[in-house]
């Protein structure tokens, strides 16, 4: 088979088809894997100037990774029209402060959401339907990092806005199942809400001929899923289709991520035309071989490689015997991205991510199976 570039490469996988070999995704670098990878490249660790924000994708390209997420979330949200929350609600909940996606942040860590009453909900629903994405000029930028990279071999598939994740973080996981129960018309219109805005800035990639985006939008837990499945598939999954029918109008497609085991909800991803779904996390008990047996044939899976078991304790050898397992169990007659079930942390070990990255080019090949 002839060898394929990246972009061709993953776009084939996604629409359930073999191309010339599996292709690799990672989410992002945390930034001691980042200079680990420098380290590897020669650049002098103790250099005044930093790394560029941008380096993240040339460690990428060093790597071997055919793709990675490019967080580039451009939406104007007018942040001095924000409505006010009670001084008693923030007291009540200890809440420091909130962004105008009503969520405090301490420090990098999200903590909790503000719209904990009725009020609130209606006054931020009509406060996000102001939303609009950013200029032009933002997406022409885009296009050119796109363009740039894919000349190196990398897909930069940009990430924006959320949905699920949005609608309860939002609200708070601790006030979330009671504003489902007493409210539950108000809170899918903050998701129908949020979906509009996803919709608009995802027209912007299309329109630029950027045609794979992420919606990074976690709704799930190691254990459970934070929704009520039956919940989920009513409050979400009508603003999945509407985004899939939209991304497929523009022959694009859309990759979904949620960490946690989000098996009980798959099938409604399905029925609302999704074409892949990420990362499958190994640490919340999801595993490849069942899941494409029953889901396989359906929608992309992407990931699954343990960040922690495999590519930070592990050695060499576990590494390479999990990436060729992965492959025996998920990538035969394609739909299947190999990647960690995370972000590659600052934990992993250099040569287990580049043992990952190698096994998959050494026994990806198409057909399966051959060499394994």
């Amino acid at each position: 088979m002839i060898d394929m570039n990246v972009h061709e490469r993953i776009r084939k996988t996604l629409e359930h088809e073999e191309p010339d070999r599996v292709p690799t995704l990672a989410q992002t670098f945390e930034y001691p894997f980042i200079k680990k990878v420098a380290a590897h490249m020669d650049i002098d660790q103790n250099s005044k100037t930093p790394l560029s924000k941008d380096f993240m994708y040339d460690a990428a390209i060093h790597m071997g990774f055919d793709s990675i997420w490019y967080h580039y979330d451009k939406i104007k949200s007018h942040p001095h029209k924000k409505p006010e929350v009670p001084e008693k609600i923030l007291k009540d909940y200890d809440i420091e402060s909130y962004t105008e996606w009503a969520q405090y942040y301490n420090g990098e860590w999200y903590r909790d959401g503000v719209l904990k009453t009725p009020e609130l909900l209606k006054e931020w629903i009509t406060f996000i339907n102001t939303w609009e994405p950013a200029g032009e000029i933002h997406f022409k930028s885009f296009k050119k990092i796109w363009d740039k990279y894919l000349e190196k071999g990398l897909v930069t598939i940009p990430t924006g806005s959320s949905v699920a994740f949005g609608t309860w973080s939002m609200i708070g996981i601790n006030r979330f199942a009671y504003m489902v129960r007493k409210h539950f018309n108000l809170v899918k219109e903050l998701a129908k809400a949020l979906g509009r805005i996803t919709k608009e800035l995802q027209n912007c990639f299309f329109e630029k001929g950027i045609d794979l985006v992420f919606l990074c939008d976690d709704w799930a837990l190691k254990g459970s899923t934070i929704y009520n499945p039956k919940h989920w598939n009513e409050i979400v999954t009508p603003i999945y289709k509407e985004l899939s029918k939209n991304a497929h109008k523009h022959d694009a497609k859309l990759l979904i991520h949620s960490d946690g085991d989000v098996t009980e909800t798959i099938p409604y991803l399905i029925n609302s035309g999704v074409d892949a779904i990420e990362p499958l996390e190994y640490e919340s008990g999801m595993r490849l071989k069942p899941l494409k047996e029953e889901f396989g044939a359906d929608v992309c899976l992407i990931g699954n490689i343990s960040a922690t078991y495999v590519l930070t304790y592990g050695s060499i050898e576990t590494t390479v015997e999990a990436t060729k397992q992965a492959l025996q169990d998920a990538a035969k007659g394609g739909g299947y991205i190999l990647g960690a079930g995370s972000d590659i942390l600052g934990t992993c070990k250099y040569e287990n991510v580049k043992a990952m990255i190698d096994t998959v080019k050494k026994y990806g090949s198409y057909p399966i199976g051959r060499l394994i």
